[in-house]
């Protein structure tokens, strides 16, 4: 997943949300998209295409976690 055309993903009712970790993860239904490093932090930048009402459930329950 190269490139993500954000107005395609829009008309079919969907988007593409992010997490950070700091070690790097198989989970099958997250892509790898990059690392993060700075000079304290090193972590690992997946994503996900969702719908927009998986996206809000996601932030919701990251709210709650944090």
């Amino acid at each position: 997943m190269d490139s993500i055309d954000f107005e395609h993903l829009k008309r079919l009712g969907k988007t593409v949300i992010y997490k950070e970790l700091k070690s790097e993860t198989n989970e099958d239904d997250w892509d790898f998209w990059g690392e993060r490093k700075t000079q304290d932090e090193h972590v690992y930048v997946y994503r996900k295409i969702v719908t927009f009402e998986e996206a809000k459930q996601y932030e919701l329950e990251n709210d709650i976690l944090n």
